[in-house]
């Protein structure tokens, strides 16, 4: 398996998809700059601030029949490759970027399927129960970018 590695950063101004941001971004306590839920509710907030999902369960998605998905689709705030999101637990701890200036996040909980996500294929919720990703709360404030390191602390 490659190294760890944030591949797309994601903001929209509410909803899904999320869109690549291009350049270097900053991601505070309050999550990626310039990212909106529009039911704060049940989607952001400090302790889901940053939504992770990756591009081997994009490919889980695809060979189980549901249509090709960009990166963002599913709504996540960072998409990773090489990083097994199955084995990770509530509590840990991953750093991206730069050793000085990059960000720790600690996963907070399981990201549960919502039912928007069935504008991509009704089935979707039911499909990626199990393999839906992270919610993180932001530790230590920072700036990533696409292709920065992930590290497990």
């Amino acid at each position: 398996m490659p190294s760890p590695t944030l591949v797309q950063i994601n903001t929209s101004k509410g909803g899904m998809p999320k869109f690549p941001l291009p350049g270097p971004t900053r991601v505070t306590v309050d999550g990626v700059e310039g990212d909106w839920q529009k039911n704060r509710k049940y989607h952001g907030g400090p302790n889901r601030a940053i939504c992770l999902f990756s591009e081997e369960l994009y490919a889980a998605l695809a060979e189980k029949g549901t249509p090709l998905l960009a990166n963002g689709s599913v709504g996540e705030n960072f998409t990773t490759r090489g990083l097994d999101l199955q084995q990770l637990r509530k509590g840990d701890r991953l750093h991206v970027g730069d050793e000085f200036t990059g960000v720790t996040i600690e996963i907070t909980d399981v990201r549960v399927p919502c039912r928007n996500l069935k504008k991509w294929d009704e089935e979707l919720p039911e499909l990626i129960v199990g393999q839906s990703g992270w919610v993180c709360r932001v530790v230590k404030e920072g700036t990533v970018r696409a292709g920065d390191p992930i590290a497990p602390l």
